[in-house]
């Protein structure tokens, strides 16, 4: 058997926030213009990246893997910034905190919230949410 991958994750995170969030998710990017200036509305969820490790046992292989998540949001005629990316990070945790994920030729053994980091974008306009979860994939 083949361990899991991290693209069979990617997927699995996608279509477990897609459907769990109100909110445009992409991956592993949101489009951008030439200028940089993005080209979708807020608030957003973008599955930036992962740092994988093994999860292995004496019969099996695994994955570790810590992905990163971020959510970004502006402020709006009716709410602020903070309320925004406050909802975002919850809405996200509650969609993926010890929740099943159907990832395929992986058997999901757990994921778990770790951190999360709130600052500013350069423009000062853009509130932005730093997401790390810990996910643990087994062999099917």
């Amino acid at each position: 058997m083949t361990a899991p991958t991290y693209a069979a994750l990617r997927q699995a995170l996608f279509t477990k926030l897609d459907t769990a969030l109100s909110v445009p998710v992409w991956s592993p990017k949101a489009p951008q213009s030439d200028d940089g200036e993005l080209l979708t509305p807020f608030p957003f969820v973008v599955i930036v990246q992962a740092n994988e490790s093994p999860w292995n046992t004496k019969s099996t292989r695994g994955l570790d893997a810590l992905v990163q998540i971020d959510a970004y949001a502006r402020s709006t005629a009716a709410d602020s910034a903070e309320n925004l990316i406050a909802g975002l990070t919850s809405d996200a945790r509650e969609a993926l905190e010890r929740q099943a994920l159907s990832v395929t030729g992986a058997h999901h053994v757990t994921t778990e919230f770790e951190s999360a980091i709130l600052g500013w974008e350069d423009n000062g306009k853009t509130r932005r949410a730093v997401l790390l979860f810990r996910v643990i994939l087994d062999e099917a």
